[in-house]
């Protein structure tokens, strides 16, 4: 795995987070009445508080995870999980964001899949793609995980118009590895989804992959996380 500097991570991160809190600041400040003090919150406006809170978090979430990785002071856990219970967990916890954004949520997955992964990992890239779809999502999200050929499948899908031609196709950490101080919020998302799905290496030397396409099922883009097989951590 190509590294990274950690200086850009940084630099990248403060900016990001720098531009949420000041759009939550500046939402904040309008929701009260100069001349009442009555303060008033629409549905819309709390989605937009939400959407700002998960962007913070997430940044600060990669941070951690990428020094660590870095550091070499994360091993990752792999485990059996039955892969049904991880998507619904997640959708649970990301419900009241879609609701206050008008973005529904359907899974496919069969209930009796399951996968040696890194579950903590997993949820971090759902963390990650599905709070930026739901900005650009027209209303409808999909997420689904097959197994097919020795390999799972997580898929995000939505009605949006899809991503960049830039980014389309299969993304590694190499790809993302130039980060620019002055990209923003481009790219380092993408690096920290492409690591995890690094991390979950097998011992024949294949490993995760991350895929972006505009194929998805409900005409939007499509995000792809592929893992291989692998042993339960001993």
């Amino acid at each position: 795995m190509k590294g990274i500097d950690f200086g850009t991570v940084i630099a990248i991160s403060i900016h990001d987070m720098k531009n949420s809190l000041g759009m939550a600041m500046n939402t904040l400040e309008s929701l009260r009445d100069p001349e009442t003090g009555e303060c008033h919150c629409d549905e819309e406006t709390l989605a937009r508080l939400q959407y700002e809170a998960h962007r913070v978090h997430d940044s600060l979430v990669q941070m951690l995870a990428l020094y660590r990785n870095q550091q070499g002071l994360y091993t990752p856990q792999f485990r059996p999980v039955l892969v049904i219970e991880l998507l619904e967990d997640y959708w649970a916890s990301s419900k009241p964001l879609m609701d206050h954004s008008g973005v529904t949520m359907t899974i496919d997955c069969d209930e009796d899949l399951e996968w040696v992964l890194d579950r903590d990992l997993v949820t971090a890239v759902l963390e990650n793609v599905v709070t930026n779809t739901v900005r650009y999502s027209r209303g409808h999200i999909r997420l689904s995980a097959t197994a097919r050929d020795g390999e799972l499948s997580l898929q995000v899908e939505d009605d949006g118009p899809g991503f960049p031609d830039h980014m389309l196709g299969m993304r590694s950490t190499e790809d993302q590895a130039g980060l620019d101080r002055r990209a923003g919020r481009t790219g380092l998302g993408l690096y920290f989804c492409a690591m995890i799905a690094e991390l979950h290496a097998a011992p024949d030397g294949t490993h995760g992959s991350v895929r972006l396409s505009n194929d998805g099922g409900p005409g939007g883009g499509r995000f792809v996380l592929r893992l291989p097989a692998l042993p339960p951590s001993s």
